[in-house]
């Protein structure tokens, strides 16, 4: 958490400083998403499903889904500097399940409930 937070007042104070050379600085900040680095905690039974059930548009996110985010801020279209993107499906509007939500979930999941 606090790595995050000094990456947003970083690129707070970058957009400040050359906001007026029209250089802009935005993050992207991707919630749980379908990558190779997330394939093995999509093998583990029950993970992801104990994430799903909070994300409100009902769907984990696709590096397809964060690229779109990022050619958007590239783009000229995007009047938004010093901010951060949340990429999440909506997930941060509620929480991130908790480690014993995870476990029953995995236990659900591998008959071990």
């Amino acid at each position: 958490m606090g790595t995050k937070a000094g990456t947003d007042h970083v690129i707070r104070c970058v957009a400040h400083e050359f906001g007026e050379r029209g250089i802009r600085a935005n993050s992207i900040s991707p919630g749980l998403t379908e990558t190779p680095m997330t394939a093995d905690a999509k093998d583990v039974p029950g993970l992801f499903d104990s994430f799903l059930s909070g994300y409100p548009l009902g769907r984990i996110g696709t590096k397809d889904d964060i690229a779109a985010a990022a050619v958007w801020l590239a783009s000229d279209e995007c009047f938004m500097t010093g901010q951060n993107l949340q990429v999440n499906g909506g997930l941060t509007l509620r929480r991130n399940p908790t480690r014993e939500e995870i476990h029953a979930a995995i236990a659900t999941a591998t008959g071990q409930a």
